[in-house]
């Protein structure tokens, strides 16, 4: 151990011990010279260290001293920014319930925006946020499977020392933030396996192009195809994009067409599957009979059509919880966390048919 880690040491140990309180005024730079007997610059380099971790603070002609480590904390912000790609439907408002829950136990304010999946009003948003004083930010992605334009809005917040929590995908690029979500591959792999072993081979699936999730639910999907011995199903992998997801009707001739002749199909949400009933009952394919569908969310939506969807659970208050708990341990302890994905698990209702 260098020298100056010795003295830096010797000063952490004694704070701990409580030796050194908080707000006291720590010896001399001459007496710790003498005691350890090290060059003045061996201890200003102790200081130096200890300073820039948080543990001390210099006072121009006072000395340097302990910080308190409470009066920092009642100092700072205890502001942290919730934005989502929608606020008052879908899964969002069990995502957002769990996560003010859990930071209104420790004091924190929830400031709330969305972006409605539309990367200029992430941008203006994230704007806002850099004019304000933040603890902290969690955050889903906008339109995450597409290059962003935003990113550098987003270091500038951690360059400021703001610790980011990503919801249910994540921009690779930025490194370090981690991400709670659903486990998404998984969740498709489960949706191939559940259907081949009720007999269905022509099998088909709607995903979105533009969100890192369509694409894990996707490649899991697909995994669970091959594995069965099914190859060649690339024509009944349909694809739409936020916009598309606004009105499914101008997509209703290759909805009808590609997925309408499969037995069975996988949908990126609960929505979309809603969607696709809809349609396919315009155009007189009845669900489950000539085709069953598996989704994802397990929503209220679920429940909505003439049968019940069999859908793989989001979920939702807890994932929150779990974004707010890891926002914590990251104000807390100033180190990033490691990603967390929730275990994917089937609801069986109505809208599969065994064959």
């Amino acid at each position: 151990m260098a020298k100056y880690q010795t003295v830096a040491e010797w000063i952490r140990k004694n704070i701990a011990e409580g030796s050194f309180a908080p707000g006291q005024r720590l010896p001399s730079e001459q007496k710790l010279q003498e005691q350890f007997r090290v060059s003045r610059q061996t201890i200003r380099k102790a200081f130096s260290v200890l300073e820039a971790a948080g543990v001390l603070r210099s006072r121009q002609g006072s000395g340097t001293f302990v910080v308190d480590l409470e009066e920092e904390e009642q100092k700072k912000s205890r502001r942290i920014a919730v934005v989502t790609t929608y606020v008052d439907n879908y899964i969002f408002p069990g995502i957002i319930g769990g996560i003010e829950s859990t930071l209104s136990e420790y004091g924190f304010q929830v400031q709330i925006a969305f972006t409605g999946n539309k990367l200029w009003r992430e941008a203006a948003v994230l704007k806002d946020l850099l004019s304000q004083e933040l603890r902290g930010l969690i955050i889903e992605t906008t339109k995450s499977a597409l290059p962003n334009p935003n990113l550098s809005l987003y270091r500038e917040l951690k360059s400021r020392g703001i610790p980011i929590v990503f919801l249910n995908s994540r921009y690779p690029e930025l490194g370090a933030c981690p991400m709670v979500s659903l486990e998404d591959e998984m969740a498709g792999y489960l949706a191939a396996e559940y259907l081949t072993a009720r007999g269905h081979r022509r099998l088909g699936g709607l995903f979105k192009s533009d969100d890192g999730q369509g694409i894990r639910r996707y490649h899991g999907f697909m995994k669970g195809l091959w594995e069965a011995g099914i190859y060649d199903r690339e024509r009944s992998m349909v694809w739409f994009d936020t916009e598309d997801a606004l009105d499914f009707s101008g997509m209703e001739k290759k909805l009808v067409e590609r997925l309408g002749a499969c037995s069975g199909i996988l949908c990126y949400n609960d929505s979309a599957a809603l969607e696709v009933m809809e349609l396919f009952k315009r155009n007189g394919i009845s669900v489950p009979k000539d085709v069953s569908i598996v989704s994802v969310d397990d929503t209220e939506l679920a429940l909505l059509g003439d049968v019940g969807l069999t859908s793989i659970s989001h979920p939702k208050g807890k994932l929150g919880e779990k974004a707010a708990q890891v926002l914590l341990s990251m104000i807390r302890s100033g180190l990033p966390e490691t990603d967390y994905e929730f275990e994917a698990c089937l609801t069986e209702r109505d809208s599969v048919k065994k064959l």
